[in-house]
């Protein structure tokens, strides 16, 4: 299979000329890039930082209101026909009101359904949460979406997150202050936020942050214990290139089994931050100790259904204290270049991502690159996408991508990227 192609006409030009042919003139339109992990992605919700990417593939999105309350949305892929898929107001609503927290007869939490739909219902969705955090007007009605998406879908690039972004920020493109600090986190919070509520797939929520937040010459730290984003080297220099590699679209294997782990163990690190009224379990001191005592006190009064078994959730534990650690490591080494220590810090990052997190970590993947020649591998997105990102080598790097796109792999060049921003339809 060839490497992915690299569009000659930017995505924002050819999504504008998309909705003039087939809604009218756009209201705004605005692109955000595609996202890789560097390392941590998976340990937001225990309160652990992460390293995150940009590359130069973009989503573009343009919008114009709708006459009726219906949201619909068309999608452009290379080599695919478009597709639209639409959702009304009402169905929106009814979904957002069956995620809300509640309590069951006996007086316990209720677990909300796990969403379910494609772009509509996650776009929509979006819509409904910006209105319900009063970044947009109850008076918004329905809306026709048109997106290009040039970023390869299942390997872990964030072709989801990067339309979330996009969308956002065409939505509030009259705001003055929109390429601020400030909006751009609240925009990312909404966008995470309405993801757990209305996408199929749980959200990386450094995603959509390093999607707005981040800058194309560096990598973003985020830390989730104070919120911060600061920037670190990016690995990608003069002596070293990066690759995705992963699997084609059609012969990508169901990632079911990885999503529902991610999702359990999130909502065990939710549960426990509740039980001890903590904002994150990294500011708990002693944590795994005190968090498993619990979960035992848990099993022995309401019984094990709905939990992990002691053994799951010490692995769960163990991996977000270590990854936390490595992420910021991570950063470290990068600010001070050393290039050996990120390249064990990711080796053993990948080392326990399947024993210690339970889902799918590519594995083979991962080892197949680095017999190519990379110096480091790791997956981009565990359980959630079947896609490795590989540093390699500048004199190894044309061999590595030939002989992995021969083997019939995906490979994607990560050429730096630029974070999200609104583009004037004029100039579109």
């Amino acid at each position: 299979m060839p490497s992915w192609p690299i569009p000659t006409v930017s995505a924002a030009e050819r999504v504008a000329q998309a909705h003039r042919k087939a809604v009218g003139e756009p209201a705004a339109v605005a692109d955000a890039p595609a996202t890789y992990p560097v390392i941590g992605e998976h340990v937001d919700h225990y309160g652990g930082a992460a390293v995150m990417g940009l590359s130069s593939l973009r989503a573009a999105v343009a919008y114009s209101p709708r006459a009726d309350d219906r949201v619909t949305v068309t999608t452009h892929r290379p080599g695919a026909q478009p597709v639209t898929d639409e959702i009304s107001d009402e169905e929106i609503r009814r979904r957002g009101a069956q995620q809300q927290p509640g309590v069951d007869d006996h007086g316990r939490p209720t677990v909300a359904p796990v969403p379910v739909g494609g772009a509509a219902a996650r776009l929509g969705g979006l819509v409904w949460t910006l209105i319900h955090r009063q970044l947009l007007s109850r008076d918004t009605g329905g809306l026709d979406v048109t997106v290009v998406n040039d970023i390869p879908r299942g390997v872990g690039l964030g072709a989801d997150a990067a339309v979330d972004a996009a969308v956002a920020l065409a939505l509030q493109a009259g705001d003055a202050e929109i390429d601020q600090a400030p909006v751009r986190t609240r925009l990312a919070e909404t966008c995470a936020q309405s993801n757990e509520m209305f996408s199929a797939f749980p959200p990386l929520r450094a995603r959509h942050t390093a999607t707005l937040r981040g800058l194309g010459e560096t990598v973003s730290v985020i830390d989730y214990a104070d919120g911060s984003v600061t920037q670190a080297p990016h690995p990608v220099d003069a002596a070293h290139r990066a690759f995705v590699v992963g699997l084609p679209e059609d012969r990508q294997p169901d990632h079911s089994p990885g999503v529902d782990t991610v999702r359990r163990h999130r909502r065990f690190v939710d549960d426990a931050c509740k039980a001890f009224g903590a904002e994150s379990l990294r500011s708990l001191p002693d944590a795994p100790g005190r968090v498993l005592d619990w979960l035992r006190a848990v099993h022995k009064v309401r019984g094990v259904d709905g939990t992990p078994s002691v053994a799951e959730a010490a692995g769960w534990l163990n991996f977000d204290e270590a990854e936390t650690r490595r992420a910021l490591s991570t950063a470290r080494a990068l600010r001070s270049r050393r290039g050996e220590d990120i390249g064990r810090l990711l080796a053993e990052s990948q080392r326990q991502l399947h024993p210690l997190l339970g889902v799918d970590a590519c594995d083979e993947l991962a080892a197949l690159c680095l017999t190519r020649g990379a110096v480091a591998a790791r997956a981009t997105a565990a359980g959630l996408a079947s896609g490795v990102w590989a540093l390699v080598p500048e004199k190894a790097a044309g061999n590595f991508a030939a002989d992995l796109a021969e083997d019939g792999l995906l490979v994607v060049e990560l050429h730096r990227g630029e974070r999200a921003g609104v583009i004037t339809p004029a100039e579109a």
